[in-house]
């Protein structure tokens, strides 16, 4: 399976089959209960967490932009970036796309980074690996590989 199609399966897992699962599951407890003041209190915790995957994997998902000038030299510090915190290279398309695969942590089974070059902008995004265990959470290690991204392409 390419990575492509490994990713966005993994997608479709996370925005729209287990929200739909707690939805539905919050419907038959519903009806189930026969509309009483019983099946609202155990109704409203399945919706909350349909919302909250489907949202949370949303943000997961959504890039970053960053401004920048020179586009051989930022897909050049990218890649520099990747090989100093030990990220492996998946997928380098020269000066348009880069996708590297962090190693896990105590955090996080490892985060899935993407580069997206398109003129003066890079789009960048970090979030849970599709190729190891599923989750939805990484614990702050998006935001570190982000802040990492960020400052070194400011930078000088």
């Amino acid at each position: 399976m390419d990575i492509e199609a490994k990713i966005k399966k993994q997608d479709r897992f996370f925005l729209y089959i287990l929200p739909a699962f707690f939805a539905g599951l919050s419907a038959y407890v519903f009806i189930r209960l026969d509309f009483d003041p019983v099946s609202l209190i155990m109704v409203i915790p399945f919706s909350l967490m349909a919302l909250f995957f489907h949202l949370k994997h949303k943000a997961n998902t959504s890039f970053k932009e960053m401004k920048t000038v020179g586009n051989k030299s930022v897909y050049d510090k990218c890649k520099e970036i990747a090989r100093s915190n030990g990220w492996e290279l998946l997928v380098t398309e020269e000066e348009q796309l880069i996708i590297a695969h962090t190693k896990g942590s105590w955090r996080s089974w490892g985060e899935l980074v993407t580069f997206k070059f398109q003129g003066d902008l890079l789009l960048v995004n970090s979030r849970p690996s599709p190729f190891k265990k599923a989750s939805i959470v990484t614990w702050g290690k998006n935001r570190i590989n982000l802040k990492a991204v960020e400052a070194a392409v400011t930078s000088g």
